[in-house]
């Protein structure tokens, strides 16, 4: 029998693809702003506060791949799963990949003579989604829808390796982590499922435990979000510090990465389930967001470079700071709306997924 859907999974997905777009809006500052100044310092703060946005959508994968396929798994429900990934994974990733691609060549000029099209080019920047700098997440998530059936023939197969999927996820991410900085830099390592192989991990377990998950929220979500935020500020203080050469080296960010996002994601899946319950209007509005959120992701680059070539201001000006702001606001609510009416169409699956 299928499982109900979890119905505050979407709420999660609003506050994660808003921390994507808070990155996004405050990427350009970080670095346009001068160096140790009060406004650089807040936004490179907000930029890094929102780090958890990547991780958190591996960890609801997880989730829901194993929430919805532990103890009913079979080789034709693999063929299915492929197929659905491909139908409303890939094919949207194409179809958005080609548009950046003649998009980043249309916009320094605004020109149409300045569009070349090369296949041969084109085809192999799909690889590691060269053609946008946002689209890089598509071809990590595929590298784990890829090995998912494995795992959860796994899992399903012996409940050892169910219980200890946690273990079995970090033990292959730190061993990704010690060979890429100890023995051999690998290339595009944010591209690579080694990366958030303990997250995707965390997610599963997740899944297959969720009425016992959501029942442990009573007692250790504040405590958790308190640490949650703790992590979170020392991970960005330590940014702001190796800014001005005071570094630290790699291990400690990864491990205060990785330590901000699973805490957060903790907290957020259980303060969904309570505004879901507690908050119908709130949690409509976060739902209808959640539901946006692969569409808002695919689109809003493109409208955030299009008001960047528009409006652009000396950093040190206040029509700097309220672009910026303008930016932001923008990129919150137009793709929203955009993806909220194209949603009406039937064909909308081929852009947006599902």
């Amino acid at each position: 029998m299928r499982k109900p859907r979890i119905l505050e999974l979407d709420i999660v997905r609003a506050f994660a693809i808003m921390a994507v777009l808070m990155i996004h809006a405050t990427s350009e500052t970080t670095v346009e702003i001068p160096l140790g100044s009060r406004s650089q310092i807040l936004y490179l703060i907000v930029n890094k506060l929102s780090n958890f946005a990547v991780p958190i959508f591996i960890l609801l994968s997880g989730l829901v791949l194993f929430y919805r396929y532990s103890g009913a798994w079979s080789w034709k429900e693999a063929l299915s799963f492929y197929r659905k990934r491909i139908q409303y994974i890939l094919v949207p990733y194409l179809i958005w990949s080609f548009f950046y691609y003649v998009f980043n060549q249309w916009t320094p000029n605004f020109n149409w003579h300045d569009i070349k099209i090369d296949w041969p080019f084109f085809l192999n920047a799909l690889k590691w989604a060269d053609t946008s700098y946002h689209l890089y997440f598509i071809v990590l998530i595929l590298q784990f829808y890829l090995i998912f059936p494995l795992i959860m023939a796994l899992a399903d197969r012996w409940s050892w390796f169910a219980r200890n999927l946690i273990w079995i996820g970090l033990a292959a991410q730190i061993g990704f982590y010690i060979y890429h900085h100890w023995f051999h830099p690998v290339q595009h390592p944010a591209t690579i499922l080694g990366t958030y192989a303990g997250i995707f991990a965390i997610g599963g377990w997740i899944g297959m435990n969720y009425e016992r998950f959501q029942r442990a929220g009573e007692r250790h979500l504040w405590w958790v979000l308190g640490l949650a935020l703790l992590i979170g500020y020392s991970f960005a203080l330590l940014f702001v510090l190796s800014q001005n050469r005071i570094n630290f080296g790699s291990l400690p960010m990864e491990i205060l990465f990785n330590g901000y996002a699973v805490a957060m994601g903790l907290s957020l899946l259980w303060i969904s389930a309570k505004v879901l319950r507690g908050t119908p209007r709130l949690a409509a509005v976060l739902t209808s967001m959640g539901t946006a959120a692969f569409g808002i992701y695919f689109t809003h680059p493109a409208l955030l470079s299009l008001w960047r070539r528009n409006w652009t201001y000396p950093s040190d000006t206040l029509a700097y700071h309220l672009s910026t702001i303008g930016a932001g606001v923008m990129i919150f609510t137009v793709p929203w709306l955009l993806v909220f009416l194209l949603r009406k169409w039937k064909g909308a699956w081929i852009l947006f997924g599902k």
